[in-house]
């Protein structure tokens, strides 16, 4: 995978009011975390995420962020860990980074695509997509960008296992190889219903429903037959 370019300024405003002018500055909040370090606030422009999603990678994507603002620019690699998006319009309203170190195996996820059309699916079948991400670990520098998986031969019935993929040496599956990522399920079959206005006719040798009571009401006049003979 490769390192996206982008960059962001420390942030010295803090109070709700205050965020949300920066927001409407086209301005997002945002966090930047390191293992054992301090937090550093910051703020990203909000056209510099667009053109991060607008990545393949989108959200998984490996990061060189340069800070401004400070006695003088700091480089660092991170990853986006959250997102938190507004709940009408889904527009981003903070970020937290994370930093990473390029020689270190870390562990995240990435996406699976899938390409091509499954027989199964033409014949009726439904094809079910499983795992929509996978969770890996390795070096930042042999992450893929997503996982591309081919279902052009999927008959109704087939599966692709996570045992199946191609992926380069040196990355390590963290899901079990026997887990399926996508079948082809058989088409459901439905019970044949009486067509409008005929009555459903019960299978040869199929017993009757006891009406409720009736039983009783048999004994009870049998009974009486025999009190009165």
């Amino acid at each position: 995978m490769k390192q996206i370019q982008m960059e962001a300024n420390l942030r010295t405003v803090f109070k709700k009011n205050a965020m949300n002018r920066l927001r409407e500055q086209k301005m997002i909040p945002a966090v930047m975390y390191g293992q054992g370090e301090t937090p550093v606030n910051l703020e990203v422009q909000k056209k510099e995420m667009q053109r991060v999603f607008h990545d393949a990678s989108g959200s998984h994507a490996l990061l060189k962020l340069t800070v401004l603002g400070g006695e003088q620019p700091q480089e660092a690699a991170v990853m986006i860990k959250e997102l938190q998006r507004h709940p009408v319009d889904s527009g981003i309203l903070h970020i937290d980074f994370v930093k990473i170190r390029m020689d270190q195996p870390l562990e995240t996820t990435i996406p699976i695509v899938l390409t091509g059309l499954a027989p199964g699916s033409k014949e009726g079948g439904m094809l079910e997509q499983l795992h929509r991400e996978l969770a890996l670990r390795c070096l930042p520098s042999l992450l893929p960008d997503k996982i591309t998986v081919d279902v052009s031969h999927l008959n109704i019935g087939d599966a692709i296992s996570v045992a199946e993929l191609s992926l380069a040496e040196g990355i390590e599956v963290l899901v079990e190889p026997h887990e399926r990522i996508v079948h082809v399920l058989a088409p459901r079959v439905e019970e044949e219903k009486p067509a409008e206005g005929e009555v459903a006719v019960p299978e040869e040798g199929a017993k009757e429903p006891e009406v409720i009571g009736e039983k009783e009401r048999e004994e009870r006049r049998s009974g009486k037959d025999k009190g009165g003979s």
